[in-house]
């Protein structure tokens, strides 16, 4: 930990602290650690399928639950995050999620399996309802503590921690569940979530001005009134939010990324299977591929996003990335199915994937600064759109699969995609104060 800074002899500052960065790393924790938890029932379906006798639409419906859960409470749990504050927030999202994760090693402990289906449902469901404040209060803790010109690269990084989770809990669950077992796989998982909140219940704070380690050189570079410091989110501020034109057309725009990355995120091996006719492992292998260009894009969609607004002004530098990564991401998902060859396919859809990963970090950014101090409720308005799009997109895309074979199902998200871009057009934003941006 760093201790405060004196003044040099001539009155200047010292080196700023960086316990700024060091929140950002446990955020980066929390919402890897989320992510993986989310995707450890895929990591260990076909062990809970037998061992609880679930057809695969009772298992579809588990995890439908957790992110039904999840959607509907997402604003709710961005109001939580100002009225109540970030660190509170993180803590009750924490230990309820760890709660919720290690209970779901006891599902099987009841004899009949109606009601081994029926905790299952229950218990993810919560688990999605705690988690809900999570990426909102996290986005506030981003604005309070990260200085305007870093705030999309600092999100990126918060943001791309989720793919990292998601690409490791596949191996790294199915391992632990090999050795242990999967029930005590999920309770030693609750643990460790219950581990990484009591870090940030010590170590973090709502402002750096709370913290005590943080130096004068470190407060300096984050204006104090930005961010008021107990705001609060009454029905009508809630209202007031949803009225906001910027902030719907925004929340159109997420809705068609999200369908977007669903479509990938749930069909992509299935895809190169069924379609491509590739083998088992290589699919699995092409999939990690393909999918791993987010942990990347996400941060990169960020540092882009930050050095624009500083050249070409706020509004300009902020849109430009996510409409260039649409456009790119549309355009590359079509000649990916036109592709021949696996390298050249291969190549396209990780192209694809990296493209609309650029979006995530400014789009984010955007909607907790068009919310002013209810910077948590209107980043939760935004990721709500991007999952209800989300929820769609595999059902959708399984339906015009159906009916004009998968490439026009993919055909469509790209569609979708470029109507997500001109949702940007009607979005204004204006420079949070204490910034140097136009």
């Amino acid at each position: 930990m760093s201790a405060p800074q004196p003044a040099t002899a001539d009155g200047r500052l010292g080196p700023p602290t960086w316990i700024r960065w060091q929140m950002v790393v446990i955020l980066m924790g929390f919402t890897g650690l989320n992510h993986f938890n989310r995707q450890s029932i895929p990591a260990v379906v076909n062990q809970i399928m037998d061992d609880c006798r679930f057809t695969a639409t009772q298992m579809g419906s588990i995890s439908s639950a957790m992110l039904l859960g999840y959607t509907v409470f997402m604003i709710a749990g961005g109001w939580l995050a100002d009225r109540r504050g970030a660190w509170f927030s993180l803590v009750l999202s924490g230990f309820g999620t760890a709660a919720f994760v290690a209970a779901t090693g006891y599902c099987n402990v009841v004899a009949w399996a109606s009601a081994t289906f029926s905790s299952f449902l229950v218990i993810r469901c919560m688990m999605g309802i705690f988690s809900a404040p999570l990426f909102p209060a996290a986005g506030r803790i981003v604005t309070a503590w990260i200085p305007f010109e870093n705030r999309a690269w600092a999100n990126g990084l918060v943001l791309g921690a989720t793919t990292v989770g998601v690409s490791l809990s596949p191996i790294a669950f199915g391992a632990l569940s090999d050795k242990v077992g999967w029930p005590s796989a999920f309770v030693a998982m609750g643990i460790v979530t219950a581990m990484v909140t009591c870090v940030w219940y010590q170590y973090g704070r709502n402002k750096p001005a709370e913290h005590p380690f943080v130096n004068d050189a470190e407060l300096a570079l984050i204006p104090r009134e930005e961010l008021p410091t107990s705001p609060r989110v009454g029905p009508h501020g809630l209202l007031a939010l949803l009225k906001k034109p910027s902030l719907i057309f925004l929340t159109l725009n997420y809705a068609a990324v999200g369908y977007f990355e669903y479509m990938l995120f749930y069909w992509m091996k299935y895809y190169f299977i069924e379609v491509r006719s590739y083998s088992e492992e290589t699919s699995r292998y092409l999939t990690t591929i393909v999918t791993s260009a987010m942990v990347i894009a996400m941060p990169l969609g960020g540092i882009l996003s930050d050095r624009l607004v500083r050249a070409w002004g706020y509004q300009a530098g902020r849109m430009c990335v996510p409409i260039f990564g649409m456009l790119s991401s549309a355009g590359l998902l079509v000649l990916a199915t036109k592709a021949d060859g696996i390298v050249a396919t291969t190549a396209l859809f990780y192209l694809a994937h990296a493209a609309i990963g650029l979006c995530e970090a400014p789009t984010w950014v955007a909607g907790l600064e068009l919310g002013g101090e209810n910077c948590a409720t209107s980043g939760a308005i935004v990721n709500t759109g991007g999952n209800l799009g989300g929820m769609l997109a595999p059902v959708v895309t399984a339906y015009i699969a159906q009916e004009y074979g998968w490439n026009a199902g993919f055909v469509v998200a790209s569609v979708v995609c470029l109507v997500g871009v001109f949702q940007w057009f009607g979005v204004r934003l204006q420079s949070p104060a204490g910034s140097t941006a136009a």
